[in-house]
């Protein structure tokens, strides 16, 4: 198992992308094989997929007051 990954910028991108659900076949199976040998990718994974599903609880869909969607309207228009 390495220790140090050289690439790490790459793998974070891909990552990402795997957790975004943006990922091809090809990526996935890029990761999988990386996962299995590069220990700082496996955390790096670990702590992506953490706090991509913490984000995901926190934000919470509200709808916005229509009074406040009003004003916000009105002072866009006196600024143009």
């Amino acid at each position: 198992m390495k220790e140090h990954c050289g690439h790490s910028t790459d793998c974070l991108k891909m990552i990402q992308l795997i957790l975004d659900g943006e990922a091809t076949e090809q990526q996935l199976a890029r990761l999988k094989v990386n996962l299995e040998s590069c220990k700082p990718c496996i955390e790096m994974y670990h702590l992506e997929k953490e706090v991509k599903e913490l984000l995901t609880k926190r934000m919470e869909k509200r709808c916005c007051p229509e009074q406040l969607v009003a004003t916000i309207k009105s002072k866009i228009l006196t600024f143009s």
